[in-house]
């Protein structure tokens, strides 16, 4: 599967399979996952902290992109099970 992001659009290969749409969804979360457990562990005075907001801003996107893969396979998962 093909996925490309620009300026705030994601772009899927809708001919792609759900089970690979929801790969790359998994993908998204994952990330998320480590990015949250990387401000878990890191001292209150650490750098990481100062940069909260920065780093917020880079995981609004991949949550996003998670929604919109999950909401895609469902979707196709449905029209495939009819």
């Amino acid at each position: 599967m093909q996925a490309q992001a620009s300026e705030g659009v994601l772009y899927v290969d809708t001919a792609a399979p759900a089970e690979h749409i929801y790969d790359v969804a998994e993908r998204r979360l994952n990330a998320l996952e480590d990015l949250l457990r990387v401000l878990e562990v890191h001292d209150v005075g650490d750098v990481l902290v100062h940069e909260t907001s920065r780093l917020a801003s880079a995981l609004v996107p991949l949550v996003g992109e998670a929604r919109q893969l999950y909401g895609l396979a469902r979707e196709k998962a449905l029209v495939a099970g009819r």
